[in-house]
């Protein structure tokens, strides 16, 4: 599957989700992005680019679109802090290496801090999907590439992130929340992606 079918895929589940439930969303937005992922030429793609730093986030598709489809690049032992998503559903996977993910549950509120648990751990890689949804236990994670080559994860968002909230902890054990605003080092990256009609007009000439 190539970035303009992904594209597609996910406009088109974006336009059904009211009809849709949360385990239908995740598994049409699973099967697109375990195609995407597991494409050898999409694998090669990220294995070719050149990250502008240790951690770069680019949109593959339009900011003016509904939804989000992001390519982070995460350099040998980078990792994220722990962070929710906006109460946006979404599925991520990787087009390269291998990411550990932390999923967390909020266990107690204490004032305006949150006493928060590991909830579930699982290897992200190619065709291997993590969903997130609006329920506790689904919706906090970090995730971290532990390895020592570069790794690349797909992130797929329903509804568009424009703010989410880090956790950090306090001296307590507790954790606040701190807003932050999601930012990208490109956008519409997808247009330089391989594509059926490149790969068609290659075979001709």
């Amino acid at each position: 599957m190539d970035v303009t079918a992904l594209i597609d895929a996910v406009s088109r589940t974006k336009s059904q989700a009211d009809e849709l439930t949360h385990q239908e969303v995740i598994d049409q937005l699973s099967a697109a992005l375990a195609k995407f992922t597991t494409s050898a030429e999409n694998q090669r793609f990220a294995e070719e680019y050149r990250p502008s730093g240790n951690y770069t986030r680019l949109l593959l598709n339009s900011l003016q679109d509904p939804y989000q489809i992001v390519l982070v690049f995460w350099g040998p032992g980078k990792g994220s802090p722990i962070h929710d998503h906006d109460d946006t559903t979404g599925v991520v996977s990787a087009l390269t290496g291998a990411t550990k993910e932390i999923k967390y549950a909020v266990t107690r509120h204490v004032g305006a801090c949150v006493e928060l648990a590991e909830a579930s751990e699982f290897t992200i890689a190619p065709g291997r999907i993590t969903p997130i949804l609006p329920e506790d236990d689904k919706r906090l994670h970090l995730m971290v590439n532990e390895g020592t080559c570069w790794a690349a994860t797909v992130h797929v968002y329903l509804t568009a992130i424009d703010r989410y909230r880090q956790y950090e902890a306090t001296p307590g054990g507790a954790f606040r929340t701190a807003e932050t605003r999601l930012w990208f080092d490109e956008w519409g990256v997808g247009r330089r992606m391989p594509t059926g009609a490149v790969r068609a007009r290659s075979r001709k000439g």
